[in-house]
C-alpha cells in the first residue's frame, strides 16, 4: 500500500485541484487567459526571452491553452499535482528511502494557495514543474550510470508499523492546514468581480446581474461592481426601475469611469462606450489599456474592431496580423480580415458615424455628462444614451437640469413614466411651484403625491428605520441621505 500511496495522492491531488478550478476558483483561469496571449513567432519569441525571460516564455505556452476553461483547469491542476510526485520521486531516486514525512506535499500546496490571488504569477508553478521534471530525468540517468559502475544506491526500510501509524497523521495535519488556509486566502470579493467582468464580456446580462447583487450585499461600495451592474440592468431593460435598489454612494462615479490615468480602471472604460456607439472613446480606452497590459488577445481584438468601424482598415489589419499569429485566437481574425472593408463589425455600431469632424470636437474625459448629450443630438434614438444621461443628473442633484432634457424621453416608447422620474419631478415642483411646473407639461400622478405624503410623515417623524424599510428604494431618500454631494438640488 505505502508504494502506491504517492500515485493514489498525486491522482487524488489533480482531481481536488481540477475540481476547485473549475468551480470557486474558475476566474483564476479566466484572469490569466485573459491577461497573456502566446504568439508563435520569432519575434515574440526574441522580445519575450530578452525582457523576461525563458520562464516567462514557457508559462505562456501553458496559459494559451486556458482559452478552452476545461483545459486550463486540467493543465493547472495537473501541474501542481505533478509537483508532489516529482517531489517525491526525486526523494526517492537521491535518499533511496520513502517520504515518510510527506514533505513533497509543501511545494506543491504552496504554490496552490499562492495561485488564490490572480494577480499572482504563473512562472513560479510552471518553473517548478519544469525544474523537478528536469531533474526527475537527471536522477534517472545518474542512476543507470551508477549501476553501470557497479556504485551501490543508499537504501532503507521503515516499519509498516511506523508507515501505518505516522502517515495518517501527517496527511491529516497537512489537510487541515492547507483546507484553514484556504478558507482564509479565499477572496470571494475577487472571485465577484472578475466572474461579473466576464459575464459582461460575454454579454450575459443575467449572470452580471447575479454577481454583482452577491457582491452588492455585502460590500456596497465598489465603483467597478456598481459600472458592471448598470450596464447589465441596461441590457436587461432594468435601469431606471433599479437604479436605486442598493444605496448609490458613489453618485455618478458607479456610472462610468473618468479619466484618472488609473492602470486597474484602463480595463474597464471601453465597456460603456463602446455599448454607446462612442466608438473613438472606446478605443482611446482599449489603446491606453494595451499600453498598460500588453497586446492581449482582448485588447487586440477590440482595437480592431474599432478600427474596421471607424474606416481604418490598415491600422485594423496590424491588430489582426498579431492575433493570427496566435493559436485560438487565429479563426476571430480570419473573420475580421474578411470583414476589414466594409467598416461593419457584428455586435458593433459607431452612433457618431455622419458626424462632421471638423472642426475636431475633443470628448470630455472627467464628466460623461456633455458626452452623453453630444450622443442624443447626433443620434437621437440612442435610449442607452438618454438613459445613461438622465441617470447622470439624477445622481448628481441636478434636477433642473433633468426636466430641461426630459422632453428628449419623447422619442422612446415608454409605457409610463419611471417612478423615479416622477420622483424627480415632484421635488422639482416643489422648488418651483404650481404656475412654473404647469409650463413644463409634465404631470405628478396622484399615487406618488401620496407616496411622497407618507414619506415626508415620516421624516418629520425621524423614523429612519421605516423609512429606510419603504423608501430606501426612491429619489427622495437618497437625495436627502445618500448623495455625496449634499441634500440639496443643484439649480446652476
Amino acid at each position: 500500500m505505502k508504494r502506491k500511496l504517492p500515485f493514489f495522492l498525486t491522482l487524488l491531488l489533480f482531481l481536488i485541484y481540477t475540481s476547485l478550478y473549475a468551480d470557486v476558483l474558475s476566474h483564476i483561469i479566466f484572469y490569466h487567459e485573459q491577461h497573456h496571449l502566446f504568439l508563435f513567432s520569432s519575434q515574440y519569441f526574441q522580445h519575450q526571452i530578452e525582457t523576461a525571460g525563458w520562464m516567462s516564455y514557457f508559462t505562456d505556452f501553458v496559459i494559451q491553452f486556458f482559452y478552452y476553461p476545461w483545459a486550463g483547469c486540467a493543465l493547472l491542476g495537473g501541474m501542481l499535482a505533478s509537483i508532489y510526485g516529482l517531489c517525491y520521486l526525486n526523494i526517492r531516486m537521491v535518499t533511496g528511502r520513502d517520504d515518510l514525512l510527506q514533505l513533497s506535499l509543501i511545494p506543491s500546496l504552496y504554490l496552490f494557495l499562492q495561485t488564490l490571488s490572480a494577480d499572482y504569477s504563473l512562472v513560479p508553478v510552471v518553473s517548478c514543474f519544469i525544474g523537478l521534471l528536469a531533474l526527475a530525468f537527471a536522477n534517472f540517468w545518474m542512476r543507470l550510470l551508477w549501476r553501470r559502475l557497479h556504485v551501490r544506491f543508499p537504501s532503507g526500510s521503515i516499519s509498516p508499523r511506523i508507515h501505518r501509524i505516522l502517515t495518517p497523521a501527517v496527511l491529516t495535519v497537512y489537510a487541515a492546514a492547507a483546507f484553514y488556509l484556504f478558507v482564509h486566502s479565499y477572496n470571494m470579493a475577487e472571485h465577484r468581480m472578475l466572474k461579473a467582468e466576464q459575464a459582461v464580456k460575454e454579454k450575459n446580462w443575467e449572470e452580471a446581474l447575479a454577481q454583482t447583487s452577491q457582491y452588492l450585499d455585502r460590500r456596497p461600495n465598489n465603483a467597478l461592481i456598481f459600472y458592471f451592474r448598470h450596464l447589465a440592468l441596461y441590457h436587461e431593460g432594468k435601469l431606471l426601475d433599479h437604479l436605486f435598489d442598493y444605496p448609490q454612494r458613489l453618485g455618478v462615479k458607479g456610472l462610468y469611469f473618468p479619466w484618472n490615468s488609473d492602470s486597474r480602471e484602463s480595463e474597464y472604460g471601453h465597456f460603456l462606450y463602446e455599448d454607446l456607439g462612442y466608438i473613438n472613446e472606446a478605443q482611446r480606452w482599449e489603446f491606453e489599456a494595451m499600453v498598460v497590459w500588453g497586446e492581449t488577445a482582448p485588447h487586440l481584438l477590440n482595437l480592431a474592431r474599432y478600427n474596421i468601424v471607424n474606416h481604418r482598415p490598415q491600422v485594423a489589419l496590424k491588430f489582426i496580423r498579431l492575433l493570427q499569429q496566435s493559436l485560438f485566437y487565429r479563426e476571430e481574425a480570419d473573420k475580421l480580415e474578411a470583414a476589414l472593408y466594409t467598416g461593419e463589425v457584428e455586435g458593433l455600431q459607431n452612433a457618431l458615424s455622419g458626424v462632421e469632424t471638423v472642426p475636431a470636437r475633443f470628448a470630455n474625459v472627467m464628466n460623461i455628462g456633455p458626452e452623453l448629450l453630444f450622443l442624443c443630438e447626433q443620434d437621437p434614438q440612442n435610449r442607452m444614451a438618454f438613459e445613461y444621461l438622465m441617470c447622470d443628473l439624477l445622481l448628481s442633484n441636478q434636477v433642473v437640469r433633468f426636466v430641461e432634457h426630459l422632453p428628449l424621453m419623447e422619442r422612446f416608447d415608454y409605457p409610463a413614466m419611471p417612478a423615479i422620474f416622477e420622483e424627480a419631478l415632484l421635488m422639482y415642483k416643489l422648488g418651483v411651484g404650481e404656475e412654473q411646473f404647469a409650463a413644463t407639461g409634465f404631470a405628478v400622478s396622484p399615487q406618488t403625491e401620496q407616496r411622497f405624503a407618507r414619506y415626508y410623515e415620516l421624516f418629520q417623524q425621524k423614523d429612519n428605520y421605516r423609512l429606510r424599510q419603504e423608501f430606501g428604494k426612491t429619489y427622495w431618500y437618497y437625495l436627502n441621505f445618500i448623495s455625496p454631494y449634499g441634500n440639496k438640488i443643484i439649480t446652476n
